[in-house]
């Protein structure tokens, strides 16, 4: 279980880092003319609308998991983590990361419940697919455990892209992020194949 659970924060952490779940926020707030307080609350609702949309495959995978596992004692112990490395090495040579939809365009002024749903609503729209196979994983461990990787990716993800914002927003510039879009994919692949690799050698 340790295992997930540090590839969960490991992965949610990367994705929190990429400019496009954030930055279109940031955009939006500054043209908006948002104070700081305001920023980061748009942007932790932008985030829970995406982890939602996440968590919601997720679930069903999870359970799925759970039923395969209790019908087939080997999967926990075997083909969980197989697929671990097999979806990672897809990952990992499958071309750039995914990119979310931008709601830049909302940028112009206009009512502001309408922007903020309009930036929850791109979120909602494109869950992130690669912490699926997490949470596919954690369902063979049963519920505790899904819930427990389900928990980890909302406090990170949320956590990190509203730290991402506000540290951005007050003038730090210095963080230079955009490179990571590029190589998404490959350090998603890495943290999946490590994780599954280890699954075979350590108790989950």
């Amino acid at each position: 279980m340790l295992n997930l659970l540090t590839g969960a924060f490991l992965l949610s952490l990367l994705h929190a880092a990429i400019p496009n779940h954030w930055a279109p926020v940031l955009a939006v707030a500054r043209a908006e003319r948002w104070p700081l307080r305001r920023a980061v609350g748009v942007t932790m609702v932008a985030g829970l609308a995406h982890v939602l949309s996440t968590v919601l495959l997720g679930l069903a995978l999870g359970l799925l998991g759970w039923r395969l596992s209790a019908r087939f004692s080997q999967f926990a112990g075997v083909a969980a983590p197989a697929l671990l490395v097999v979806i990672g090495l897809l990952y990992a040579f499958s071309g750039p990361g995914h990119a979310h939809p931008d709601p830049r365009p909302l940028s112009r002024r206009g009512p502001r419940p309408r922007v903020v749903l309009g930036l929850a609503a791109t979120m909602f729209l494109a869950p992130c697919l690669e912490i699926q196979t997490f949470f596919l994983a954690a369902g063979t461990h049963g519920t505790a455990t899904l819930a427990l990787t389900m928990a980890t990716y909302l406090v990170v993800s949320v956590g990190a892209m509203s730290a991402l914002v506000a540290a951005t927003y007050t003038g730090i510039r210095r963080l230079n992020l955009a490179g990571l879009a590029h190589y998404e994919r490959r350090f998603t692949g890495a943290v999946l194949v490590l994780v599954g690799l280890a699954g075979f050698f350590v108790d989950w």
